[in-house]
Parts: C-alpha cells; structure tokens; sequence
C-alpha cells in the first residue's frame, strides 16, 4: 500500500469512528468463543474492533467455558440456552432478539453467518425497519447432500436461505470466490454484495526473536521445518502432503513435517504416514495452545495447506496464511476456494495443484533450498501485514453499513 492509500485507509477508520459514537450494533451468533473455529474468532475480533466505534451486544449460547471467557469483554454479552443444531436454535435466537430489541432498539444487527443468526434477525426484525447485514464464509452457502441427513436439512433450509440473504441490507463474503458463490447459489446481489477479507491480531501474531531455546525446542538438529496449522478434515489436503514428502525427503534430507490439529481425518493421516515410512518425519502434535501456534510460525521454514474443493467442503478464505505471515512465514497453499485472496502470489507465497503430488514436492523442495527467496518472501510478508488487521476489515464494513445510514 502506498502513503496516499495508507493515509486513505486511516481517514476511513477516523470517520468510521466519528459516525459510530451513537450506534448500537446488535449480533446474533451461534459459533463463538470461547468455541475454537474461523467463525468464532473472526466474530469476537469484530465485536472488538466494533465496540471502538459503538455500542456492541452480543447474543450467544451457553457452552462450556464461558464464565472465564465473558469476564471483561469491551462489548455487552447475553446467553442463552439453545439445542446443539442451527436449524433448531434459530426460533429461540428469534424471541432473544426480539427482547433486546424492544428495550433497547439497535441501529443494526451484524449477522456472522446465515442460519442460525441472519435467520433469527430477519425473524426479530418483521416490519420494524432496522437493517441486517450477513457475512458469507464459504462453505455454509453451498447445497450439501454429503449425507441423506445434510441433503434433507438442505432442501429444508434452501428458500429460507435465499429469502435471508435477500433480505439483507448488505453481505460480506470474505473472499472473491465467496462473493461468487453468494451471487450463484444464495440470492444475494452485485451491488449490496461486499467482498471484505479477513484480518488477523498483530498483538498475538507477529515476529518473535527465534531464541537459541526455540531451537533446540523445535529444531535441535537444524531441521527444516514444513507447518501446517488446521483442522484435520480430508478437503485440508495434510493426505496430498504426506503422499508428496517422500519425494521432497530424498530432495531435502532433514526435513520434518509437523501438523498442529486435531479432527475426524487424524487417525486415517497417521495411519497413512505409518505406511509411507514417515514416522521419522511427520509429527503429529494435536491440539496444541495459541502460544504454541505462534513460535511454530516463527520458527518454521514453509507453511503449507493444500485445501481442495470438495463441495460444500472449501476453503473460504484460509486466515492461516494471514497468520503466518503476520509472524514471518510465507506460504505454499492450494489453488483453490478464497485462498488466493489470502497470499499474493510470488510474494507472500506460491500457489499449486492441491492434487498434484509432483507440483507439490518439486515447489516445496525448491523453495526449500532457495532460502533467499524465503526470506525476500518473509520480509514482504512483515513489511504487509499492517495492511490485514482486523482493525481495517472492521473499517471497512463500518463504512459501508455508515453508507446506507447516511
């Protein structure tokens, strides 16, 4: 970003800020902290960033773990008791909102996804008049007839999702393939559709000095070290990774793989490292605390995630390369969903053939022994991350919601 659009950008966030001193901004949402998940972290990050510039009110459900995560949230917070399905859950998010609101009015509802919270506003609403916005992630706008269960849910749900997405004010896709898919398959429009891609913290990611102790934590014997930080699900492409590094073993010796996550694919992964002869190369750390995460990214060579399409399985935006690169780490990724929205290719990262095994080991293997192109990639991802906070993707849709209040 050059001088003028940084100083564009700061003007942006100055007069999103002046404009929202009397708003209240109401959000229904199902996935929220201290739930894990993209979801969950990108509503509390906006709820943040939004209670700077207004009067923010959360309503969520009761799980486990939130008498410690509600205590001193910059926003106001409500739960309430709702069964563990969307479907379900959506009437009683309903008459929720409808109490907040008939004693304290919003001047809009912020709906993170469709079903249950654009759903429940759209139900609150009736004819009051206040407008509603919807976030679009991916995956949930898609028809899913995985399963004969997800096939009724879907012929179920599919003109109320329609009817949700039209009925809003303006949606935020946050990539361009999301934005795509809105228009296809949800109903929304061109005009009042908004690409606005995710941001990331840059209190918690960022460059740490890589110390003589993370190394030896890490790294003891000078390894290269390949990343991957996601839910273990098979669309995640962790498989097509370890059926490419026995090739990139032989080109790279010394080279270790290491997968931070759990999910339903793990056992199938390890199972499959376990065949291919990978023990002395792949570890599986499961979950694995945030702290964690962060000196993994700092102290990593590559990260890598090949996500492919498999639909409704798609990666929508893949806030993993934000965070990365946030701390340094460039990243090879699969050309697939909303990824290229999240690494400038050539720069930040490369992109490859997910499904393709000699593409991946042949890139992997020399970026590996390229280490002047790693760090010419790492310092372009420092020098940018302060332009993909979440203090300017709140900005952003501040402003386009201050355009219809005008």
């Amino acid at each position: 970003m050059n001088g003028a659009a940084a100083i564009a950008g700061g003007r942006d966030i100055a007069s999103a800020r002046t404009q929202m001193k009397q708003k209240t901004i109401l959000i229904p949402v199902y996935d929220f902290k201290p739930l894990l998940g993209g979801v969950a972290n990108y509503v509390h990050e906006l709820a943040v960033q939004f209670s700077r510039q207004a009067r923010v009110h959360v309503i969520s459900r009761k799980v486990p773990g939130i008498e410690e995560f509600d205590q001193d949230l910059p926003y106001q917070i409500t739960r309430i008791a709702v069964p563990t399905s969307t479907l379900g859950s959506y009437p009683l998010f309903a008459r929720a909102l409808r109490e907040v609101m008939r004693d304290q009015p919003p001047d809009a509802l912020f709906c993170p996804t469709w079903l249950p919270d654009g759903a429940a506003a759209r139900s609150a609403i009736g004819s009051a008049g206040i407008p509603y916005y919807v976030a679009a992630h991916g995956t949930e706008v898609f028809d899913n007839f995985a399963s004969l269960r997800n096939g009724i849910r879907t012929v179920l749900t599919r003109r109320l999702r329609r009817a949700v997405f039209e009925g809003a004010r303006k949606i935020f896709p946050v990539s361009n393939y999301t934005r795509t898919a809105v228009l296809a398959e949800a109903g929304g429009n061109e005009t009042s559709t908004v690409t606005v891609n995710n941001g990331v913290n840059p209190a918690i990611f960022k460059k740490i000095p890589e110390t003589a102790e993370l190394r030896a934590r890490y790294k003891p014997a000078g390894e290269k070290i390949i990343l991957t930080v996601t839910r273990l699900y098979p669309y995640k492409g962790v498989d097509r990774m370890l059926e490419a590094l026995p090739a990139i073993v032989r080109g790279v010796p010394g080279v270790k793989y290491v997968i931070a996550g759990t999910g339903p694919d793990q056992e199938r992964l390890q199972e499959l490292a376990t065949r291919l002869g990978l023990e002395a190369h792949v570890s599986f750390l499961g979950a694995v605390p945030l702290e964690t995460i962060v000196e993994l990214y700092n102290v990593a060579d590559l990260f890598i995630m090949l996500s492919r399409e498999a639909l409704p399985d798609v990666e929508g935006f893949g806030l993993v390369f934000l965070e990365a690169a946030a701390c340094g780490l460039p990243s090879l990724a699969g050309r697939s969903g909303g990824i290229p929205d999240a690494i400038e290719e050539g720069k930040s990262g490369w992109l490859v053939d997910p499904c393709n095994l000699r593409e991946i080991a042949n890139t992997t293997i020399e970026l590996l022994r390229s280490p002047e192109r790693l760090q010419q990639a790492a310092e372009f991802c420092l020098s940018t991350a302060p332009q993909k906070t979440w203090e300017r993707a709140s900005a952003r849709i501040l402003t386009e919601m201050f355009d219809d209040w005008a």
